[in-house]
């Protein structure tokens, strides 16, 4: 893959849409005109490719995976990598998205997304990793910030330098989640507005928007409430700095009655991307 971010360029405008979970999945099927895309867990299609070439019969999808662990210091699992492809070639999605994150070392698992140590050995590591994984997919890698308890110390640089390293020597994109911007700067105290300036904007593909909760005074990316205003509002800012391609609202617990609620946000997001598209689709030539 190409040093630049030509490949980026080249993912076209998609929409707004919902992660697909099988909890709430008929009723998604049943909505298939208010939604514009549709993202899967790769994981939970690896041995489902019917059902996934199904939901791609119906939908634009795109995979997004949670156990490549790109931040690794060490050799990538290719037999992972070998079924990330095969869900990655039946979605036929321009690009393919993970976390910025490590979640197993040499012979241990954890279990969970861990952040990465932004240092220059670390970085070089990712960006081997992320090159790799491009060729091996033959389309962009799109990564994820994520959302995180504590800090690993003695950083070399901060986590959107890191970002743009990254971006600059690999051509990935950035996924941009948007309520685990709200989650760190409401656990870490520092300003969201200020860290989305912070990173490479240009390099934007996707967004995801989800909601949280407070426990024992440490608000948690739960996935399983209604998007906050905080977060809207976070929306609203990023809209006017750069153009979103693919939306996606995430829940993975306490789901509504109906799916009315999760729509409506939907529909929310692709009433803000559109106000914000709407003056520069219509600037003269």
């Amino acid at each position: 893959m190409t040093s630049s971010t030509q490949f980026l360029d080249a993912i076209p405008y998609l929409g707004s849409g919902l992660g697909y979970r099988r909890e709430i999945g008929s009723w998604i099927l049943d909505a298939g005109d208010r939604i514009d895309v549709l993202e899967v867990v790769t994981e939970q299609f690896t041995r489902a490719e019917d059902e996934l070439a199904a939901l791609v019969d119906r939908f634009p999808v795109i995979p997004h995976g949670v156990g490549l662990s790109i931040g690794t210091v060490g050799p990538l699992d290719w037999e992972y990598l070998r079924s990330v492809k095969r869900v990655s070639d039946i979605t036929g999605a321009p690009y393919y998205s993970e976390h910025l994150a490590v979640t197993r070392a040499p012979g241990i698992d954890i279990g969970h997304l861990s952040p990465v140590w932004f240092t220059s050995e670390v970085l070089r590591a990712v960006i081997d990793n992320v090159r790799a994984v491009q060729d091996f997919l033959g389309k962009p890698l799109v990564l994820e910030n994520i959302s995180y308890l504590f800090d690993i110390p003695n950083a070399t640089m901060t986590q959107a330098e890191f970002f743009h390293r990254l971006v600059d020597a690999t051509g990935c994109g950035l996924l941009l989640d948007v309520a685990n911007v709200n989650v760190n700067a409401r656990n870490h105290g520092f300003d969201p507005v200020e860290f989305l300036d912070s990173m490479p904007l240009h390099a934007v593909v996707q967004i995801h928007m989800a909601g949280g909760f407070w426990r024992d005074g440490i608000y948690f990316d739960g996935h399983s409430e209604p998007v906050d205003e905080a977060t809207w509002q976070l929306l609203d800012v990023l809209v006017e700095r750069v153009p979103i391609r693919i939306s996606i609202v995430e829940r993975d617990a306490n789901f509504p009655d109906e799916l009315a609620p999760l729509l409506d946000d939907v529909d929310r997001i692709r009433r803000a991307i559109s106000a914000a598209r709407a003056p520069v689709m219509a600037r003269p030539r």
